[in-house]
């Protein structure tokens, strides 16, 4: 996403983001970018390999599938990063044809390959969400030892990105007029801009606090769940379910580090279109930690949910926290579907 602003980057004026700032937030958009790519793309590749053989695996423990589709859904959003960042510099700044009404200065041109790189971006994003929703509800669900069906996630969280990026969409597009005098839609403004920013903001919001209530419920099944797995409640089984809430406030602490920010603009731009009063330029540092933190969330994930951190840290091969604690005899063996 990397700030959302207007209908689409086209329609972002000068007042918001002068000729001399956009190199300065494009290259920060760029670079994190970069770095989210390299996180995702790596957690692409590992993950796909274990694809495989799924519905065998040990439970519960994380479903390889989910991750993918999660590291995937990052890798493609940062491209539309990339693209959104480079339409910036390339496209000029909106024209204001009389106060405050802004046309696109390069026409339907502008309108077309805008919003398909502004739906793209949205919808790869709006995945991102979904899917790390799933995650801890299907860790929470096998804990109950309840079985969703893969394809029930697949269908709700590549359709539900398609919901909110359509009806976000539609609301800068539908009953906009046109400039006077011109056979091209103005800039949306006002109440359309309001529904834009709540469809897209929605599903942030929502993750952000269903998440921490789906893991409280987590770790308290997975006191039940340890002890019969392993046969008995010692310091070892302790250090696992210490291990696992670590992994949990990890996925919680990435998710709102990444979008918190967000949330926080899109409460400033609501506020100020009910006022109806016009944004300047003074929130330009909170746009840069936008730009840095959104695609970052590729990088930062792995973190969480790569195979070689804690999923094996504290558990597998190179689980250097618990192999320094010499008097623990640890099985990896017993543990391991827990974190891996």
């Amino acid at each position: 996403m990397a700030s959302l602003h207007e209908e689409s980057f086209y329609c972002i004026p000068e007042t918001k983001l002068t000729l001399g700032e956009r190199p300065v937030y494009c290259g920060v958009a760029i670079a994190a970018a970069v770095l989210g790519l390299c996180g995702a793309g790596w957690q692409v590749s590992r993950w796909r390999t274990r694809l495989t053989g799924t519905a065998h695996r040990r439970r519960p423990s994380p479903n390889p599938a989910i991750v993918f589709c999660l590291a995937l859904s990052d890798f493609l959003a940062c491209i539309g990063v990339i693209a959104r960042a480079v339409g910036i510099l390339v496209f000029d700044p909106p024209v204001e044809v009389h106060k405050g009404v802004f046309m696109p200065s390069q026409g339907l041109r502008a309108i077309y390959v805008g919003s398909a790189i502004e739906i793209v971006n949205l919808y790869f994003y709006c995945a991102t969400y979904m899917w790390t929703l799933v995650y801890a509800i299907d860790i929470a669900m096998q804990l109950k030892n309840t079985d969703v069906p893969m394809s029930l996630y697949y269908v709700v969280c590549w359709t539900a990105p398609a919901v909110f990026v359509g009806m976000s969409m539609f609301s800068v597009f539908f009953e906009v007029e046109n400039v006077p005098g011109e056979d091209i839609q103005q800039c949306a403004a006002g109440f359309h801009l309001v529904l834009h920013y709540i469809f897209i903001y929605t599903p942030i919001v929502a993750v952000m606090l269903a998440n921490p209530a789906i893991y409280i419920t987590a770790c308290r099944l997975i006191k039940l769940t340890v002890r019969p797995m392993l046969g008995r409640y010692t310091q070892r089984e302790r250090q696992v379910i210490s291990a696992i809430k670590l992994k949990f406030m990890l996925i919680v602490v990435i998710f709102t580090l990444c979008w918190l920010p967000n949330v926080v603009d899109g409460g400033i731009q609501i506020f100020y279109l009910i006022k109806e009063e016009r944004v300047e330029d003074r929130f330009f540092a909170l746009w840069i930690i936008e730009a840095a933190l959104n695609p970052l969330q590729g990088l930062l994930n792995c973190l969480a949910y790569g195979p070689a951190t804690f999923q094996q840290w504290l558990m597998g091969a190179t689980g250097w926290l618990l192999r320094s604690r010499r008097t623990v005899n640890f099985s990896t063996r017993e543990a391991d579907p827990l974190l891996r």
